[in-house]
């Protein structure tokens, strides 16, 4: 019996352009997190960020200015600045940016996890500032 292991013609894209990206986009963020699909990334408004046990990132959706707030993991390198500060400068609050959207482990201080699927924000591209 002849067995073939098929890729759909879009895998097979996908994976070449993969393989000859940059690992870094412009902005100094992960190449993944430019080249994600549409569905995966959101326009945002960053509203706060706090950390304990992980860091999160607050917002809401840049089209709903009246709309639900809502927390994400933030595990970019601009977080990881912020957590080495445990804060982030009140310049950001107000500030657009686009996220890349995954789900993440959330874990307490033990490293024990606590959730398998909270929203995580991956990748992070702020909006230029206002002239």
């Amino acid at each position: 019996m002849n067995k073939r292991i098929k890729i759909p013609t879009f895998g097979a894209a996908l994976l070449a352009l993969s393989a000859c990206a940059s690992s870094v986009s412009p902005a100094g963020e992960p190449a993944w997190s430019t080249m994600a699909p549409p569905e995966q990334r959101e326009h945002i408004v960053i509203t706060g960020f706090e950390c304990g046990d992980n860091c999160y990132l607050n917002y809401r959706p840049k089209d709903r200015p009246t709309g639900e707030r809502k927390t994400a993991l933030c595990s970019t390198g601009i977080c990881a600045d912020w957590y080495t500060e445990q804060e982030m400068p009140a310049a950001y609050i107000g500030r657009g940016a686009t996220v890349t959207l995954g789900i993440g482990q959330q874990v307490d201080g033990g490293g024990n996890v606590m959730s398998d699927d909270f929203p995580e924000i991956k990748g992070i591209v702020l909006d230029p500032e206002a002239p």
